[in-house]
């Protein structure tokens, strides 16, 4: 029996009292859930989460109109899309010296917004065009309120402005076209200063005509207006700002 050495507990001993205190660290969690570690604890100073910036309410469909004409032996088509912008504040972004040529405060009291007018060559033989007369009316068809204007646009960076005088014309007109099978967009800007509101104004569009250089042959033969149609006028468009 001097062979067999008798075994020592104190290895035991140690392994029971770790499990005791690790144990009494597993408890103290179950009896603290809020307790959290240093890494799920915030830092001080971290940004809020940024909120998303809402996109601008897109352009709202208002008139529109099929095109036909018909000059020595050829057909022309076209299509008219008229969309209105929402009421913007400021100055409208138009090139060269708007702004100092019709003399507009850019202090935030100037409200704009525009009337976009896109013609679509449809035609399968000569080239097409679109041609037209834009006014600003008052709701009932009368004159509109004084300070507000009708411009229409341009892309070019040297362009003037009211260069006859008037800084609110409320008379403009454009041409465009640019072939067969072309979309081509007029942007057509209405200004209102002193913070005047624009809802009880109107755009009028009349005088359609199919001019591109050589093949201009006058005014479209047939116009049937789609949406927006002037009272006055079964071939003109009339587009309300409110």
């Amino acid at each position: 029996m001097r062979g067999v050495r008798p075994r020592r507990a104190t290895p035991l001993l140690a392994l029971v009292l770790a499990g005791a205190l690790s144990g009494c660290g597993f408890l103290t969690s179950l009896a603290d859930p809020g307790t959290r570690s240093a890494d799920e604890v915030p830092v001080e100073g971290t940004p809020p989460p940024i909120a998303p910036v809402p996109l601008p309410p897109d352009p709202v469909p208002v008139a529109g109109a099929v095109l036909a004409d018909r000059s020595a032996g050829t057909a022309h088509s076209g299509r008219v899309e008229v969309l209105r912008t929402p009421v913007g504040v400021g100055v409208p972004p138009l090139p060269g010296s708007f702004a100092a040529d019709c003399a507009l405060p850019d202090d935030g009291s100037v409200r704009f917004l525009a009337v976009e007018v896109t013609f679509t060559d449809t035609s399968t033989a000569g080239m097409a065009g679109l041609a037209a007369d834009v006014t600003l009316t008052a709701a009932d068809g009368g004159a509109p309120r004084a300070g507000t204007a009708v411009f229409v646009g341009s892309r070019a960076p040297g362009t003037r402005w009211c260069q006859d005088g008037t800084t609110s014309p409320v008379a403009d007109a454009f041409g465009v076209g640019s072939g067969v099978g072309s979309v081509t967009t007029v942007d057509v800007w209405v200004v209102a200063r002193d913070a005047a509101p624009t809802a009880d104004l109107v755009v009028r569009v009349s005088g359609l005509r199919n001019e591109a250089g050589s093949n201009a042959t006058g005014p479209w033969d047939g116009v049937t207006v789609t949406g927006g149609r002037c009272a006055d006028d079964p071939t003109a468009l009339c587009v309300p700002l409110g």
